[in-house]
């Protein structure tokens, strides 16, 4: 059976993800202590979910609320077209590389949808250039712009963080990821 991209507000599918994002961000990232139940953030964004067969295998926060108020104004993005792209997990057991550009396929859909230019994303560098070539796969710019340590905040303080960003004005119709 294929997998669903959708935008979802249900609990039982909500709570698979927190739990699956918990699970990935301590055994992947070494957060231990990392806690990937609902928050603020994610009351206030937009979620899209992968699921398979009635199963969250997936997802990622679209969220409106930018907290990096002074890069935007440094990279000359207008904060009310722009997003952050966050807390993005795929279940181990079923990540792929086609998988993964059929993801971010979808969340560019979704932004745009939702009247969005740009997405930004802190990253680790070597995530930012993958993510990278899945836009590049997918005809959309992505930049990484620069590392930004300072950002780092709360479970993420140790962590390498570089600020890319997706522009989504782009226009072109996305190509079919492969």
């Amino acid at each position: 059976m294929s997998i669903e991209f959708k935008v979802s507000h249900e609990s039982n599918l909500l709570g698979q993800y927190y739990s699956l994002r918990e699970r990935c961000f301590r055994s992947e990232l070494g957060l231990a202590d990392f806690d990937g139940s609902e928050d603020q953030q994610d009351r206030h964004g937009i979620l899209l979910l992968a699921v398979k067969e009635g199963q969250c295998v997936g997802g990622a926060r679209i969220s409106p609320h930018i907290t990096l108020l002074s890069q935007v104004e440094l990279l000359n993005l207008d904060e009310e077209t722009c997003c952050m792209w966050e807390r993005f997990v795929i279940d181990p057991a079923v990540r792929t590389v086609y998988l993964v550009r059929e993801f971010v396929s979808h969340l560019i859909e979704v932004s745009r949808e939702h009247g969005f230019q740009n997405a930004m994303v802190l990253s680790s560098l070597r995530n930012a250039r993958f993510y990278r070539r899945c836009h590049t796969a997918l005809g959309v710019p992505y930049h990484i712009h620069r590392p930004v340590p300072h950002l780092a905040q709360g479970a993420f303080a140790g962590l390498e963080h570089y600020l890319s960003v997706s522009y989504l004005d782009y226009r072109l119709p996305l190509r079919v990821a492969v």
